[in-house]
């Protein structure tokens, strides 16, 4: 829950929300002291109370507060107030940042220098004290207003170097997927040119209005993309920039650490060096676009110099040791089972007579396809990527009828607040980035992660407080709302809730209404045709899946129940091939898509070929069997046990983004036990 105006933090008077991310929510707060004003950063009460994200919190603002750079936000002092919550406070910019410039049409190519060369000071600082910054990305660009001057915000995830203590996960991921460098998605030792790989991509996305790879699709194809796909040449989307300046950016991004710039000036001064006196406008930003193409605008704020004068180094040089390269990126560590071999490159010897692959290698193809696809989609429609509705005209006003009413949605949205299930996954499929989104346990999962590029306000459920602190032109909840809360969001911006009609609802139904309240029924249309054809291309590669019966059990420390036919996750196994038991339908008793079981002996009394088994339960891991009841081993067909919790969070879901990640981890599941 979000303080109020004139709540007393540990002396700190919070005067407005300026926003909200994955640890906490920002304040603008009074200092108890100064008479001044400072961001005070709050940690959720949730996360508040848990010891490994106490210790994460703490370093943080320690970390920070031992830099003194004019580049980077500066940390004043920290603590815990009297109900427990965890804080930072922190110097206020009171200006914009990168992103928000990009997303106005406010960027040229002397802004994009000038601030992505202040943020380089700020990193060789950084780096030359063993920091890495790990979510270096253009949202965390702030720009102070008086002389624009850019500022690097949220160390939260740096790390000493030499500091062998591992506060997270093995194998977790930082970085934002979009801006992440190779070697931190392999494995591979991460040290300050993962931040200069993550510097050049904000670079590209500030030149062109995109990511990198954001052609390569989902999260996971945008991973291997980093891994195994060219550097994508600039001049390829902006082709009026010098052809010199591809060579640069294939510096900055080299797959190779050894290979890349080894400073952040040393990057941005080469592309200062051929893009000196850019002056000339860039592409106007289309949030979700491809390359864009036509007559482009003018800046809409003036553009100040750029210049780029020797840095005098005072302290240490920045060294790198010659063992932290990864390895080679044909075969890194924990290799992606979804990525296909480098480019240009024969994939590795087979040893002979090796049993055959379990399935067939077509089934290796279809993401790219799709993508493909989709590509060929675009370049046929001429227009498709300026207007994603297929409309030459652009967005068209419409009034649109929903279970609370009816909504006028005049103009094309850009700030959507996405509140019910699923509906933040759509959004972002879709190729608009949301200012808010409801997520379960105010955490977004990974398929939706992965397409996150701004900073919005992540919440556990609606608080009505925040949605109105992030200024949102148009909200969205198909979930289930009732008229009072719909009253208090309709009154922050126009609100869009399921339509009529709408009580039957799967993921198809959710991303084409909210396609249509954003004016882009044609990407609606292109996605589900792509998730459809990707079914298609399950079902040929797995045959033995046709005509089987198929359950799924859930497994609670509160006890067990078993999902019904109307959910959508047996409408998604359907797709696959799958029949959905027909003793599972809903009856008058039953209420919502489960259906709870009074104790484990009745759970074999419905016979099926296919038992998909979800725990959530305390005894879950790694997919065994401990801790289930004894009647789960005597069932005489083929289980798969689930207890990832992506995997768990995506059957649960089962939208948009949820299908991806299905197509991916649990097929390969079913695959490797329904013969």
């Amino acid at each position: 829950m979000a303080f109020s105006e004139g709540t007393l933090v540990s002396g700190y008077r919070i005067l407005k929300v300026l926003g909200a991310g994955g640890m906490g929510t920002v304040y603008l707060a009074a200092n108890p002291v100064l008479p001044r004003q400072d961001a005070l950063k709050v940690l959720s009460g949730e996360l508040s109370s848990d010891p490994a994200f106490r210790t994460r919190f703490q370093r943080e603002a320690d970390l920070a507060a031992t830099l003194d750079h004019p580049n980077i936000v500066t940390v004043y002092t920290r603590g815990e107030s009297d109900d427990g919550h965890l804080w930072i406070a922190m110097q206020y910019v009171a200006g914009s940042d990168a992103l928000k410039e990009l997303q106005e049409n406010r960027m040229t190519v002397n802004r994009a220098l000038q601030i992505t060369g202040d943020v380089a000071k700020a990193l060789d600082y950084a780096h030359r004290r063993n920091l890495v910054h790990r979510d270096v990305k253009p949202a965390n660009f702030l720009l102070d207003p008086d002389g624009e001057r850019a500022l690097l915000a949220d160390f939260g995830i740096a790390r000493a170097l030499d500091d062998s203590e591992n506060l997270t996960m093995t194998g977790t991921v930082m970085a934002t997927v979009a801006y992440a460098a190779p070697e931190s998605l392999s494995g591979g030792r991460i040290d300050g040119r993962a931040d200069i790989y993550a510097l050049a991509c904000s670079l590209f996305m500030l030149l062109t209005g995109k990511t990198p790879y954001a052609s390569a699709g989902g999260m996971h194809a945008v991973m291997a993309a980093h891994l195994y796909q060219p550097i994508p040449r600039l001049t390829d989307h902006v082709p009026h920039l010098p052809p010199a300046i591809d060579a640069v950016f294939a510096r900055g991004m080299a797959k190779n650490p050894d290979e890349r710039c080894q400073t952040a000036r040393e990057f941005t001064d080469a592309a200062a060096a051929v893009l000196q006196g850019g002056s000339a406008p860039l592409p106007p930003y289309v949030s979700g676009a491809g390359p864009v193409s036509g007559t482009v605008q003018p800046p809409v704020a003036p553009t100040a110099p750029w210049n780029t004068p020797a840095p005098t180094f005072t302290d240490r040089a920045i060294t790198y040791p010659t063992d932290a390269r990864p390895q080679s990126h044909s075969q890194p560590h924990l290799q992606p089972h979804f990525a296909p071999p480098p480019p240009h490159q024969s994939p590795p010897p087979q040893p002979a007579q090796s049993p055959p692959p379990q399935s067939p290698p077509r089934r290796r193809r279809w993401p790219w396809a799709a993508v493909a696809a989709a590509l060929v989609v675009a370049v046929v429609a001429g227009t498709a990527f300026l207007w994603p509705n297929g409309q030459e005209g652009g967005f068209t006003p419409q009034t649109l009828q929903h279970q609370h009413g009816s909504t006028e949605v005049a103009t094309e949205p850009h700030a959507v607040a996405a509140l019910g299930p699923g509906d933040g996954g759509a959004v972002l499929a879709l190729g608009v980035q949301p200012v808010a989104i409801v997520a379960p346990g105010g955490r977004l999962p990974s398929w939706d992660a992965g397409r996150v590029t701004g900073d919005p306000a992540v919440l556990a459920s609606i608080d009505t407080a925040t949605v109105s602190a992030a200024k949102p032109d148009l909200i969205i909840d198909t979930g289930s709302i009732d008229d009072d809360t719909y009253a208090e969001l309709a009154r922050i911006a126009p609100t869009v809730t399921r339509p009529v009609n709408g009580e039957t609802w799967t993921w198809r139904d959710q991303l084409t209404w909210i396609g249509r309240m954003l004016g882009r029924t044609g990407e609606a249309e292109r996605l589900i045709a792509a998730a459809d054809d990707r079914q298609a291309e399950i079902r040929a590669a797995h045959p033995a899946f046709a005509g089987k019966n198929i359950e799924v059990l859930l497994v609670a420390d509160s006890g067990l129940s078993v999902v019904l036919a109307d959910a959508p996750i047996a409408a998604y196994l359907e797709g696959l091939g799958f029949v959905y038991s027909a003793a599972l339908k809903p009856t008058g008793t039953d209420v919502g898509d489960v259906r709870v079981l009074p104790d484990a002996a009745s759970i074999n009394d419905i016979r099926t070929d296919v038992r998909v088994v979800v725990r959530t339960d305390s005894a879950a891991a790694d997919g065994g069997y401990n801790g289930l009841p004894r009647p789960f081993a005597l069932y005489s067909g083929a289980t798969v046990i689930v207890d990832a919790p992506d995997l768990v969070a995506a059957i649960n879901t089962v939208d948009y983004g949820a299908v991806e990640h299905l197509d991916d981890a649990l097929v390969a599941a079913l695959a490797r036990q329904v013969h």
